[in-house]
C-alpha cells in the first residue's frame, strides 16, 4: 500500500490511500518504508536511510555468513545514524528503525551467548517502550520464543501473561497470549498448571465458536506435550474437518504433522505440512513452521533437494524476518 500514515498502534496502522483509510491489522505487516525522513539527506532517494535499507537487502539476500554479517553491520550502523540525526523526530519512523536496531541486533548475535544477552535486553527494552505499538506483535512472540530456548520458562510465561494483560490489544490478540501461557506451561513440564489454565480459559470462551477451536488445539498440544499423541491425532483432525476457519486450519495441520513427525511417521507429517504450505498460507507464521518441519521432515525422507529448497525459502524469504521458526533454522545450521 502507498499512502499516508494517520496512526500506528498495538492494534494496527491507519493509512490514508487515495480512495479513502485503509485498516492493516498488525499481524499482516511486514514493514514500513517512510518515504519522508528529515533533514532531506536520510530519505529513501539518498543517505543514511537509503544505506540502511540497501545493507538489510543485502543481509536477507546473502548466503554467504560473512557477507550476511557484515550487511547486517551496517545496516545497524545506518540506522543508528539515522535515528541520531532526525529532525525534528518522527515517532514511527524512529520507532520502526529502533525496532529494526533490536531485530538485526539478535540476528547477529546467533551463536554468541553474551550478544545474545544484550540482543534479548534490546527487545525487552522495547517492549517495555512501546507497549502499543504494531511492532510488538513481532518482539512479544520473539522474546518469547528465546526465553523457551534458554529454558527461561517462567520468563517467558511473564512475557506473554503481560501481553494478555494489555488493554490496548484486541481481545481475540489477548486471548491468544493466554493460549500461548498455558503453551509455554505445557513445555515447562507443568501439565497440571496448564490444564488448570486451559479449563479457566476454556469458561471464559463459552459462546465463541472460533476462540473454543483454539482452546481444543491448545489442548491437544498440551496431550502432545505429555506424549499422548494418540489422543491429540483425533481432535486435531477433527478440527481440520469442523472449522473452515483458513487459521485454524493452518495451525491444525501444523500441529497434526508435528504430533506425526514426533511420531517419526514421515511419509504421514509431509503433507500436513504441505497443506499449510501450499494452501492454507496466508499466516506467515504458520507458514514459517510448516517450512521448518518440512526442511526436517524430507531431511528424513532423504529428499536432499526438497529439504534445501524449504530451509532456503524460510531463511531468505523477507516475510519470514524475525520469525521464531527462523530464528530455529539459523540456530540449527544448513
Amino acid at each position: 500500500l502507498v499512502g499516508t500514515v494517520k496512526n500506528e498502534d498495538a492494534r494496527g496502522v491507519q493509512i490514508a490511500i487515495k480512495k479513502g483509510e485503509q485498516f492493516v491489522p498488525a499481524g499482516d505487516i511486514i514493514d514500513i518504508h517512510y518515504d519522508e525522513v528529515k533533514p532531506v539527506k536520510l530519505t529513501l532517494s539518498g543517505g543514511a536511510y537509503l544505506e540502511a535499507k540497501k545493507a538489510e537487502a543485502e543481509a536477507d539476500a546473502a548466503t554467504d555468513p560473512a557477507l550476511r554479517r557484515t550487511a547486517t553491520t551496517n545496516a545497524i550502523k545506518h540506522y543508528k545514524e539515522t535515528m541520531a540525526q532526525m529532525k525534528p523526530p518522527h515517532k514511527y519512523a524512529a520507532r520502526n528503525f529502533d525496532y529494526k536496531v533490536a531485530v538485526l541486533t539478535l540476528r547477529q548475535a546467533q551463536g554468541d551467548p553474551i550478544a545474545m544477552k544484550d540482543a534479548m535486553a534490546r527487545l525487552d527494552s522495547f517492549k517495555t517502550r512501546y507497549p502499543n505499538s504494531w511492532q510488538i506483535n513481532q518482539i512479544v512472540p520473539t522474546l518469547a520464543q528465546l526465553q523457551m530456548d534458554a529454558k527461561d520458562f517462567k520468563g517467558a510465561i511473564a512475557t506473554y501473561q503481560e501481553m494478555a494483560d494489555l488493554e490496548v490489544f484486541p481481545v481475540e490478540v489477548r486471548r491468544n497470549a493466554e493460549l500461548m501461557v498455558v503453551q509455554v506451561t505445557v513445555k515447562s513440564g507443568d501439565f497440571k498448571g496448564a490444564q488448570k489454565k486451559l479449563d479457566d480459559i476454556e469458561k471464559k470462551a463459552a459462546g465463541n465458536v472460533p476462540f473454543l477451536s483454539r482452546v481444543k488445539m491448545t489442548r491437544a498440544e498440551l496431550l502432545v506435550g505429555e506424549k499422548k499423541i494418540d489422543q491429540a491425532v483425533p481432535i486435531l483432525k477433527q478440527l481440520i474437518k469442523d472449522n473452515k476457519d483458513a487459521q485454524i486450519k493452518a495451525e491444525a495441520h501444523n500441529t497434526l504433522g508435528e504430533c506425526l513427525f514426533k511420531s517419526n511417521r514421515y511419509s504421514e507429517a509431509v503433507w500436513e505440512f504441505l497443506y499449510v504450505d501450499a494452501v492454507y498460507n496466508q499466516d506467515r507464521n504458520e507458514r514459517a513452521k510448516a517450512l521448518y518441519y518440512l526442511w526436517k521432515t524430507f531431511e528424513q525422507l532423504n529428499n536432499d533437494e526438497r529439504s534445501k529448497e524449504c530451509r532456503r525459502m524460510l531463511m531468505n524469504d523477507p516475510q519470514f524476518q524475525g520469525s521464531e521458526w527462523r530464528l530455529r533454522a539459523s540456530k540449527e545450521g544448513s
